[in-house]
């Protein structure tokens, strides 16, 4: 049914379900100790369709009902959906924040998570910040990938820094 409502752009629908029918109708597959497995999952297709259309404020309510719901705390890819969602729409101040939140749920952030942050950066012409991203990056442990070079190096050459970029690439 949830996929059927954001399928078809029902959000209001989809909404209600979410946040009112989901919570206090269990489903049949969980215990009373531990929670029906595919929440999350139903959960994190929401939330993305609500980003992908601008429903902001909706995916964070899902987001922190789904909170209530599962055992534990969400996963990195849900944070990623959530994050991009943020960036995307021009909200990098609530990104950086889920980001704060992510850290503090002790859920490490992988290599989607930093690219996402860092192409945000560069994308609002903030690049000193993104590259000071990519240090923290590699601090916690986080190998770059392709994406994250290119992203860099697509920064420098936007912030007119050419030399300093075709030197770095070179690194």
């Amino acid at each position: 049914m949830v996929t059927t409502l954001a399928v078809s752009d029902r959000f209001d629908a989809l909404r209600v379900v979410l946040l009112e029918r989901l919570p206090v109708m269990p489903c049949p597959c969980s215990d009373g100790i531990f929670c029906c497995p595919r929440i999350e999952p139903i959960f994190r297709f929401a939330i993305n369709c609500f980003c992908r259309v601008g429903r902001l404020d909706d995916a964070l309510l899902a987001f922190d009902t789904m909170r209530k719901l599962i055992d534990g705390r969400p996963n990195v890819v849900l944070y990623n959906v959530l994050i991009h969602g943020f960036v995307k729409n021009g909200r990098r101040d609530k990104a950086l924040s889920l980001y704060d939140r992510l850290v503090n749920d002790r859920v490490k952030p992988d290599v989607f998570t930093f690219n996402i942050l860092i192409s945000g950066y560069c994308k609002s012409s903030m690049f000193g910040s993104g590259l000071a991203l990519f240090k923290e990056m590699r601090v916690k442990g986080c190998e770059p990938n392709v994406v994250t070079f290119n992203t860099l190096i697509r920064g420098f050459f936007t912030d007119r820094k050419f030399e300093k970029g075709l030197l770095w690439h070179m690194k």
